[in-house]
């Protein structure tokens, strides 16, 4: 199936996440920012994910509901164009640093129980959208990009940029929390 490896990779960034928030210093440990307040802290990583999240995935999943079906589960493998396979590495930890598009920056922080509610919601909106979509070939339903609004993303692509752009942003917040008990 097409989505097995996508809900794979789901499972982890959910086991990822759980084992983040359990380490999450007491105290001011989700919402410490790094570098004198110049840096994101847990908090404003996964409202950022929040945000990237519903706008991005609110995409993706427009596109599936307008998709056609088959007959049973697809099993082709997800292709990316060129330019997709490039963004989806960019988004992954360890590449270089980018700046958050406006509408996603995060601004003030909610409680600590409402952004991670809502964090493990969309977790859970997408991987159900994934179960939906074992009868749609990924490779063929394509959305125009949030942020480029000239550029069309095939799903399967989309559904990789989200996961990837996931892992970079729980990478950082792994990384403030190093920095938080360093200090």
């Amino acid at each position: 199936m097409q989505t097995a490896g996508l809900l794979e990779e789901l499972d982890a960034i959910r086991r990822r996440t759980a084992a983040l928030l359990e380490s999450v210093p007491e105290g001011d440990g989700f919402t410490w920012q790094p570098h004198d307040g110049r840096g994101w802290s847990v908090g404003q990583c996964l409202e950022h994910l929040n945000h990237m999240n519903r706008l991005y995935f609110g995409a993706v999943r427009a596109a599936l509901s307008r998709a056609s079906r088959a007959a049973a589960p697809v099993t082709a493998p997800i292709r990316s164009t060129w330019f997709g396979r490039k963004f989806a590495a960019l988004m992954e930890p360890g590449t270089r640093k980018m700046r958050a598009p406006k509408p996603a920056a995060p601004l003030a922080i909610r409680s600590r129980a409402e952004v991670v509610g809502d964090f493990l919601r969309g977790l859970n909106e997408i991987e159900a959208a994934l179960k939906d979509a074992a009868t749609i070939d990924l490779n063929r339903p394509t959305f125009a990009s949030p942020f480029f609004k000239l550029s069309r993303v095939r799903a399967g692509t989309g559904l990789r940029i989200l996961l990837a752009h996931m892992r970079r942003h729980l990478h950082q917040a792994e990384q403030v929390i190093a920095m938080h008990r360093v200090r």
